[in-house]
């Protein structure tokens, strides 16, 4: 009885292992999105001198990385530009996208079939001095990933529960392609005058 136990919890071990093994050797992995290098700052002017290179200023808060959720719509536009280009429904190319903020007033869930004009769970915040959502504007692609650099300056008290990326630009918008969400690990409280800034960056 113990060695019919044994074999069996070895075969398992093995069958765990041959199939992580084969996985791996046909590339069986995700793209994914994360935020990095995450801070809230007292003020633009602070924020500025920092990126200038003054290491005397520090961040009044610094937040956890996270990782994002990619929608379904933002996979599917990812798959079709990439490899079925010239076959339908053939999405054109989007040239540039951009960065918004999830509220943290009537939060309930985000989830993968969330589009632009539907996210019962969630609503936009648009409580910040930039006249449309932020561009996000990648490096070329290194080491496996694109990375950009993003940031908000704050206009009012808000709860911010989460960032997300979208195709269009109008703060608000209900059109476009809602590529992913990403909620923080605990939502920071913001005051008008502070600047939230972040890395974004894509990769398997």
């Amino acid at each position: 009885m113990f060695r019919k136990l044994y074999n069996h919890f070895v075969q398992g071990i093995l069958k765990q292992k041959i199939t992580a093994l084969v996985s791996w050797a046909c590339g069986n992995r995700t793209i994914r999105g994360k935020w990095t290098d995450v801070k809230v700052w007292a003020s633009l002017a602070d924020a500025d001198a920092y990126r200038a290179g003054d290491m005397s200023v520090q961040p009044i808060m610094t937040l956890p990385d996270f990782r994002n959720g990619i929608t379904d719509v933002g996979i599917h536009y990812v798959l079709e530009v990439a490899f079925r280009d010239g076959v339908a429904p053939d999405p054109a190319q989007i040239a540039t996208w951009y960065a918004g903020l999830i509220d943290n007033a009537s939060f309930t869930g985000v989830a993968a079939g969330d589009t632009s004009a539907s996210h019962a769970g969630w609503i936009e915040n648009q409580d910040y001095d930039e006249a449309a959502r932020v561009t996000i504007t990648f490096a070329a692609a290194a080491t496996r990933k694109i990375t950009a650099a993003i940031s908000f300056t704050i206009n009012d008290t808000i709860t911010c529960k989460g960032l997300f990326i979208i195709s269009v630009n109008t703060k608000g918008g209900t059109t476009g392609t809602l590529f992913s969400t990403a909620l923080f690990a605990s939502a920071p409280s913001l005051v008008a005058g502070n600047v939230l800034t972040a890395n974004y960056s894509l990769t398997d």
